[in-house]
């Protein structure tokens, strides 16, 4: 069994994670994503960790490099689904995640990019 799952929602893409997932893992949703993003002209993708109990460090920079990647492609990435014990086990061991958005639940996510979408849309190009 894949320890992720893509869901296309439209413009946006969801990607829901199990928490077995591994280093090879990482490599092929990072690979997955990137592609997808790319050719299917996706704006938005919104990962799921609710299946999380535990982030160690390695997937909180794996998590921060999808996030630099998209923005690359010009997407945004919200995180969802964090539960109390995993943002209580970053905050104690100092982990930030500067470079990533943070949503209840995939509803306000989605809410979330739709904002983002619409505040770039008044800007002067």
């Amino acid at each position: 069994m894949q320890p992720f799952s893509l869901f296309s929602l439209g413009r946006v893409l969801l990607v829901s994670l199990e928490e077995d997932i591994d280093d090879a893992g990482i490599g092929e949703l990072l690979t997955r994503v990137s592609s997808q993003v790319s050719g299917e002209a996706i704006s938005g993708v919104i990962v799921d960790l609710h299946h999380f109990e535990v982030m160690d460090s390695h997937l909180a920079r794996q998590l921060q490099a999808l996030a630099r990647m998209l923005r690359l492609l010009q997407a945004r990435m919200v995180v969802v689904g964090l539960c109390v014990p995993v943002v209580m086990t970053l905050l104690d061991f100092g982990i930030s995640l500067p470079e990533m958005e943070f949503a209840l639940d995939v509803e306000q996510a989605l809410v979330r990019l739709q904002e983002g979408k619409q505040a770039e849309g008044g800007r002067a190009p």
